[in-house]
């Protein structure tokens, strides 16, 4: 037997805390990115896309990016729409964008230079406290953002 339809609205709010700080929190199911969870239109969605179309309108292909940068806040007032790149330029603005890169432009050059000298990529990448796939990326020149 199917679940009975509910109040998408009234379920969706049952969901979310009023703080201070003027976000609403998301008090429910937690993403491993840190973002909401929220059963919507027959399938699971981050509770702040989900926010976003209930009380403003359907972002279509748009991502729908965060003001405070609170990811659990599905306040309207603090989203906003976007595509990919305003995504990346908002994180990058903020300082937040997700690289975690041990490795300085220097330490890209001397890579270079010890593969050229013969040194494998495995001995390379133990040197370094890396993987060797990492090596390989430099190698390629798939991989280009690094520390200054």
């Amino acid at each position: 037997m199917a679940r009975p339809k509910s109040d998408v609205y009234a379920r969706f709010l049952a969901k979310v805390m009023k703080m201070e700080s003027g976000c609403h929190e998301w008090t429910s199911v937690i993403n491993r990115g840190g973002y909401g969870k929220f059963h919507f239109e027959g399938r699971q969605d981050v509770a702040h896309r989900v926010a976003y179309r209930l009380f403003v309108g359907d972002p279509g292909k748009l991502a729908v990016l965060h003001k405070c940068d609170n990811r659990k806040c599905v306040n309207p007032d603090h989203l906003f729409v976007g595509t990919g790149a305003d995504n990346v330029k908002d994180m990058d603005s903020k300082g937040r964008r997700g690289t975690k890169s041990k490795l300085t432009d220097a330490n890209v050059a001397e890579i270079k230079r010890l593969i050229s000298e013969r040194y494998s990529q495995q001995e390379v990448a133990e040197q370094f406290g890396i993987n060797q796939t990492t090596v390989s990326r430099i190698v390629l020149g798939k991989t280009t953002h690094f520390k200054e």
